[in-house]
């Protein structure tokens, strides 16, 4: 009796048949669904790493064409002052490879069509003369110190970097070759954020951050006792200067008066607490010995206080960090102090990756130029 019941309850062959069948159909159906056709249209590109992808390019022109002009157009006194140009263009186009160093031809025309009108390339071709160079690299500075303001964070700092020393590599090389650059008046040393409401409507309370957090209120306290510590050593400094020099030192003693002023403002506007003021500050041997040496490396040392503001803040008051890496950097090489290649940036240039041999090739044909220009003599 139990082996006729089992024997019926046996699935018939048929049966299984048609239930692999089943199976099978619903495999393929929801691999159908689950797998997307490819469109063949590009992921979308952000702001930011569009503009890292056109500082890219507009670096590595400028580093082709520097050097072109030092190998074939540039008269011997010249070659130190163009191989320095080279040097950092090629710092930053390392700095601003990708994660994977992607810096091919399918990855710029896969971004090309996605770039946003705000990160337009400020060059096509490669300056083929000292003075379009010169446009060039004093064009490229300001356009990465523009969208700097844009950026996400870490992107932003890396581009007021680049934008900083460019602009100012620019206008030494402007001033030692006598050829003028166009002019810029949208960064001023003394400018500061408008006025907002934000001071107005702070909590009577506000948890105090981490020491060694980062945000903006410790990017905004650094800043506020940078500047504290700058009037004060100016101060000193003044007295020990020769008259050339604290002429130029009283100056900047009223520039960074001003700048103390704007950074506790923006401080209370963003409702964190001013930093009380020292008493004294040490006066290390060097300010005595050679204070203007002293002094470059003060501003120096501001550098990275102004990058971690632009990096961990936004809006007016990332535009006034960005103003104010670059007028520091400005007045750093204003003392003669060394710049870093990458202002605001704690960074080993020896760290970074290598620039791929296939990227540079293409667009550097130093033999060709001369020939080229043969020719034209000769018609």
């Amino acid at each position: 009796m139990n082996g006729e019941t089992s024997e019926k309850r046996r699935t018939p062959p048929w049966g299984r048949v048609l239930l692999v069948a089943v199976v099978a159909l619903l495999v393929a159906g929801t691999g159908m669904v689950l797998l997307p056709r490819d469109s063949g249209t590009p992921p979308a590109v952000s702001f930011s790493e569009a503009a890292r992808l056109t500082a890219l390019e507009d670096t590595l022109l400028l580093r082709d064409s520097a050097t072109t002009l030092t190998e074939s157009a540039a008269p011997e006194a010249e070659r130190p002052a163009l191989g320095n140009a080279v040097t950092l263009l090629t710092t930053h186009a390392q700095a601003l490879l990708g994660p994977h160093g992607a810096t091919s031809s399918a990855t710029s025309s896969a971004t090309s069509s996605a770039i946003p009108s705000g990160a337009a390339a400020t060059a096509t071709t490669a300056p083929s003369s000292r003075g379009s160079f010169l446009m060039g690299l004093a064009g490229s500075g300001w356009k990465r110190l523009a969208d700097a303001r844009t950026a996400d964070g870490g992107i932003a700092r890396l581009l007021a970097a680049v934008g900083s020393a460019q602009v100012l590599q620019a206008e030494k090389l402007a001033a030692e070759w006598q050829l003028p650059l166009p002019d810029q008046t949208t960064v001023l040393e003394t400018k500061a954020p408008a006025a907002t409401a934000l001071a107005a409507s702070c909590p009577s309370a506000s948890p105090t951050p981490e020491p060694t957090s980062a945000t903006t209120d410790t990017a905004l306290a650094a800043v506020v006792r940078s500047q504290q510590q700058a009037v004060y050593v100016y101060q000193v400094a003044l007295k020990r200067l020769n008259e050339t020099k604290s002429a130029a030192a009283a100056k900047y003693l009223q520039v960074h008066e001003a700048l103390l002023r704007q950074a506790e403002s923006v401080t209370s506007a963003n409702c964190a607490d001013v930093p009380t003021s020292e008493a004294g500050y040490r006066v290390p041997e060097q300010l005595t010995q050679d204070p203007a040496t002293f002094l470059g490396s003060l501003e120096l040392a501001s550098l990275p206080r102004f990058g971690d503001l632009v990096a961990l803040s936004t809006d007016e008051t990332r535009t006034w960090a960005i103003d104010g890496l670059l007028a520091a950097a400005r007045r750093s090489t204003a003392w003669g102090a060394p710049l870093p290649p990458l202002p605001g940036l704690m960074l080993d240039a020896g760290e970074l990756p290598s620039l791929p041999t296939p990227t540079t090739t293409p667009t550097a044909k130093p033999t060709a130029k001369p020939a080229a220009t043969t020719d034209s003599k000769g018609g």
